[in-house]
């Protein structure tokens, strides 16, 4: 199971280097970086301590839908309560049962993830803390790479599914066609489209639906467009 650790605009080379070491440590899975800011890959290589196969192989793009695109289960994190966020050791269980490539994604070190990243994964995560909400980037790969070693060490692979499922790419061009066509028939406020139109699509995320169903979601909604034009 192809499992993606992304981080979404990380501010520290620090941080990216220490992240490599600890997925060199766990080797829970592969790391992509989306748009670091003033990346040095000195200073990342001076924390990644040996790391240096994971930063050579560390896959860097410029926007998250990029980094997402095929993946066909996204879980987010978040140091915010949010309700029915899993712990470490359930997102990671989550992350090894998908049916094809997943995504694990952390904000950026002062803000994190915004509340419309979180409503467009599969499901959100928090590490459990005591006196103080936040870790530090890296600690955050850390705790869920060992969680992905525990749970890669006890699970059995999961079967695969009879049909290709619908990819994040395929997701997002359901949604923007979806936005256009319920903007056009008033379903939506066009003040705040997102808030409803998120929920409608979490529950097609929920679903797994494959490459098919989503596709003929888009005839119809290809359809239904040329008849509003008529």
């Amino acid at each position: 199971m192809e499992i993606r650790f992304v981080l979404n605009r990380p501010r520290s080379s620090q941080n990216i280097g220490s992240a490599a070491r600890a997925l060199a440590n766990t080797g829970a899975g592969a790391l992509w970086v989306v748009e670091p800011l003033g990346f040095d890959r000195a200073q990342a290589a001076k924390l990644a301590a040996g790391a240096d196969q994971v930063l050579e192989a560390m896959r860097v793009v410029r926007t998250l839908e990029e980094a997402l695109a095929d993946c066909l289960y996204v879980v987010m994190t978040t140091g915010r309560e949010v309700a029915g966020a899993l712990s470490p050791v359930q997102a990671a269980e989550r992350l090894l049962l998908g049916p094809g490539p997943a995504a694990l994604v952390f904000g950026d070190e002062v803000r994190g993830l915004s509340n419309r990243d979180l409503r467009r994964a599969a499901a959100v995560t928090t590490i459990p803390t005591a006196q103080k909400s936040s870790l530090n980037l890296a600690q955050a790969v850390m705790v869920y790479g060992y969680e992905v070693l525990k749970a890669r060490g006890t699970g059995a692979a999961p079967a695969a599914p009879p049909e290709a499922l619908a990819d994040q790419r395929l997701l997002e061009l359901l949604r923007e066609r979806g936005r256009a066509l319920l903007l056009a028939a008033g379903f939506l406020n066009p003040q705040q489209p997102e808030m409803v139109l998120d929920e409608l699509i979490s529950v097609l995320r929920r679903a797994h639906p494959t490459r098919r169903e989503v596709e003929l979601l888009l005839a119809a909604a290809a359809q239904l467009d040329r008849n509003q034009v008529r």
